[in-house]
């Protein structure tokens, strides 16, 4: 069936509001009430005995019958009065009208139902024609050529509704144009100069606020930039103001026809120029909302501009003027032709920067970018100006097709897709910037919340990296719902819909509550761990509230992951079920787990140990620096670090619990006398409290007294007792205290010798000691004063003399070969 061409209006016809719907027979709603009968009538007059059994395709219309006995005409009834004004509401409305299009086409469409085609099925030849690959082929070709001829008619229409545009320009009476327009220069006139006059204090507030712009400040930036568009928008207004009141001085009554028509024209172009200019701000770069130079920005600004003034004031006065002197055929040779210059203006323009908005594009890429956003930059520089090249055609073309509906279809939803696209990019630029500068705190907060900060930095970019693609998902909602792709009413209003957004929101607001908990805790604790502020934490408190703190932590996380889950739609029962059932398994193959943890609490319980404490545990020694619920973590006096599990621990030696103790141990000779040692001891100890360890020691001296009898020394004993941890450096300093009053007093300090001792007899007789000379001669006997001067002799000999004793029996014992080495060198010898 081919499709019916455009009615087209000769200059001279009637013109009436009728006549100028009449020749757009391809008119949304007549193209859709035509489609309507295309499709229903056939089916009910063809629709045969299965139409008594089925309803009607639309509600409301009657079904047809088969029965023999004769119809009678009865009154519709409550229910087909209502279905027939619900089939009048959908015919009213565009949407709507296209939805019924597109059912009733898919409805045409359909296979013939199961019992239909039972008895009537087709040859297994024909099925498997039907099936081959030739029969799909074929019907994607005839698809094919359909397509391409519905295109052509769709061409041939439009250029033949562009010469019907063209041929009323013929009506166009210039003269009685000319003279209607001429009044209004005046009003004009004052109009554009109140808005020059305007316009100087308007860009002086505007210097204003951009010197009160930060460039690190985009939301103060964007309340600045909206202010200042608020300032534009009142000087266009009182520009309009001004040419009523010119009109009311002149004429005394109120504006006429053509004077209003200028007016409104004025105020609505001027407006969207306003917007416009607060998009790019071409003389204010601190307010500028777009990432464009100061070039760029005028440049595209006054393109623009001039577009949006040529369509304005045509649309707007010039051609309602011509019309209502000429005729509605001259007003649409207007608008045709100017729609026509600003449509090829706009070509001109996308092809002129083609290069440069290419280069803008693929500038992050050409520069070393390789990640999703800078591809998809780099794949659109190439692309862009074929997208923005179709995109004004098409709506070039719906234009010409469709005037009214179609047109304004398009024209509001590229201006909510432009509106959407700029909004939501400014809020997705906002919230990078947050991300990429993370959130700062004073230098005093930080001061008491050392890690607040990094805290806050660890979540809140996360959060607002979901809410950019919250925003970038609602961007594109919107775009598509502005287009009638996807119905966003319709989706929000759905189970489906308000589910998804309510888990969506809830979820969110759990985790940022969870996160907010967590963060509150956290900083308390650090801020009653901080020592400089506040009192000092002992290490109990210490202990406990780190412990505390990983204990909400893990608690938290487990309740917040659980009512996320419930939030999104999944059913948390089973979950909980088998972590029960894990857990069990769990406690039965890790019962080295459990004994960790239970020994661990008990030994929390009775406070054995905390963080800071020096302890000794079986082998390993050093300073606690963690504890969690199942291990203690030392660091030796080397650096190690242990890892040592409580389960293994069978004993805690704890050296700093309540006090200290430095056990001083003194070393003397035989020789020594006792008490002088002590009152040594006790002035070291004296030295020692008044030095600037002595605020430590928190008793007197504690003398022990004599401890041991070594074999070559006296072990005399004391003890000062400390504050925890520090009996260490105590002991150092009282050691070189003691070091130093040895050395003044002349006491010594025994060291590791060898006594030789030679017994004696019943009768206590010692045997005497012989030392021989350097000739071999014994010198000295049995007598004392021999024996004298023997030791005399061998004092002065030195080290050249041998010693020599007798055994019992009086014969002389030789020396030992192994000291003969000590007389090399001897000149006796």
């Amino acid at each position: 069936m081919s499709r019916p061409g455009p009615v087209l209006r000769q200059p001279g016809e009637d013109t009436k509001p009728a006549t100028d719907r009449s020749f757009m027979i391809r008119h949304t709603g007549v193209r859709a009430l035509l489609l309507a009968l295309l499709y229903v009538l056939p089916s009910l007059v063809l629709a045969g005995p299965v139409s008594a059994q089925t309803p009607s395709l639309l509600p409301g219309l009657p079904t047809s019958s088969t029965s023999s006995t004769p119809s009678t005409e009865t009154a519709p009834s409550a229910t087909d009065r209502q279905q027939l004004d619900e089939l009048i509401r959908i015919l009213e409305t565009e949407a709507t009208r296209d939805r019924l299009i597109e059912s009733l086409k898919a409805a045409a469409y359909q296979s013939a139902p199961a019992d239909e085609t039972a008895g009537t099925a087709a040859p297994s030849g024909e099925a498997d024609l039907a099936e081959s690959v030739p029969a799909h082929l074929a019907s994607y070709t005839r698809s094919t050529v359909a397509a391409l001829q519905e295109g052509a008619a769709e061409i041939g229409g439009l250029v033949a509704q562009a010469g019907y545009f063209l041929s009323g320009a013929q009506a166009i009476n210039l003269p009685r144009v000319w003279n209607a327009i001429l009044p209004v220069s005046t009003i004009a006139f004052a109009t554009l100069a109140a808005l020059a006059l305007a316009s100087f204090v308007r860009r002086r507030i505007a210097r204003w606020l951009g010197s009160k712009a930060k460039p690190k400040a985009p939301v103060l930036r964007l309340a600045l930039a909206t202010v200042a568009m608020l300032a534009d928008a009142l000087t266009v207004i009182l520009a309009a103001a001004a040419g009523h009141a010119t009109s009311l001085f002149l004429t005394g009554g109120p504006p006429d026809i053509n004077e209003a028509l200028f007016l409104n024209a004025f105020a609505l172009t001027e407006l969207i120029k306003v917007g416009l200019a607060a998009f790019v701000s071409p003389h204010v770069p601190s307010l500028r909302l777009t990432p464009f130079s100061d070039g760029q920005a005028r440049y595209w600004y006054r393109r623009l501009a001039l577009v949006v003034t040529l369509l304005g004031y045509t649309f707007l006065f010039v051609a309602p003027v011509v019309q209502s002197i000429s005729s509605v055929a001259a007003g649409n040779a207007v608008r045709f032709m100017v729609v026509t210059v600003s449509f090829l203006f706009v070509l001109w323009l996308i092809l002129a920067n083609r290069e440069r908005v290419k280069l803008r594009l693929q500038r992050s890429y050409r520069e070393g970018a390789r990640n999703p956003q800078s591809r998809f930059y780099q794949f659109l520089g190439h692309v862009w100006w074929l997208l923005a090249a179709s995109f004004v055609t098409a709506l070039f073309a719906l234009w010409i097709s469709s005037p009214r509906s179609g047109f304004q279809f398009m024209l509001s939803a590229s201006l909510v897709s432009v509106a959407a696209m700029a909004i939501g990019g400014l809020v997705v630029s906002i919230l990078t910037r947050i991300i990429v500068r993370g959130i700062r705190v004073s230098d005093a907060t930080r001061d008491r919340f050392p890690l607040l900060e990094r805290r806050i930095n660890s979540f809140i970019p996360k959060l607002l990296l979901v809410l950019r693609i919250i925003v970038i998902a609602t961007v594109v909602a919107v775009i598509l719902d502005a287009w009638s792709i996807f119905d966003l009413d319709t989706f929000s209003s759905s189970a489906f819909g308000r589910r998804f957004s309510g888990g969506l929101l809830g979820a969110l607001l759990i985790l940022t509550v969870g996160f907010a908990i967590h963060l509150v805790f956290s900083s308390w604790v650090e801020y009653r761990l901080n020592p400089n502020f506040g009192s000092v934490p002992t290490a109990r408190e210490r202990t406990l509230l780190s412990l505390f703190r990983n204990a909400l932590t893990i608690a938290l996380a487990l309740m917040v992951l659980m009512l996320v889950l419930s939030q999104i739609g999944i059913n948390i029962a089973p979950l909980l079920a088998g972590a029960g059932v894990v857990g069990l398994a769990v406690g039965f193959g890790a019962q080295k787990l459990v004994q960790d943890i239970i020994t661990g609490a008990f030994i929390q319980i009775e406070n054995a140990l905390n963080e800071g404490d020096v302890v000794q545990l079986g082998s390993v020694s050093g300073v606690v620096e963690k504890l969690t619920i199942r291990s203690v973590s030392l660091r030796s006096l080397d650096g190690t670090y242990y890892l040592i599990p409580f389960s293994s621990v069978d004993q805690v030696a704890n050296m700093t619990k309540d006090f200290s103790n430095f056990v001083a141990d003194v070393s003397v000779a035989f020789r020594e006398d006792v008490a002088e040692v002590k009152d040594l001891m006790q002035e070291a100890f004296r030295r020692v409290r008044e030095s600037s360890e002595g605020i430590h020691i928190i008793a007197d001296f504690e003398m022990l007294g004599v401890e041991t009898l070594g074999d070559n020394a006296v072990l005399v004993r004391g003890r000062v007792r400390t504050l925890p941890g520090k009996q260490w450096g105590v002991g150092r300093l009282y050691k070189e205290v003691v070091k130093s009053l040895m050395d003044e007093r002349g006491i010594g300090i025994p060291f590791p010798q060898t006594t030789v001792w030679f017994g004696e007899s019943k009768t206590h007789e010692t045997p005497p000691l012989r030392v021989a000379g350097a000739a071999g001669t014994a010198l000295g006997d049995a007598e004392d004063g021999a024996r004298g001067r023997a030791a005399a002799s061998g004092a002065g000999a030195g080290r050249n003399l041998r010693t020599a004793t007798r055994n019992p029996d009086g014969t002389p014992i030789p020396p030992d070969p192994k000291d003969d080495d000590a007389d090399e060198g001897d000149p006796a010898r």
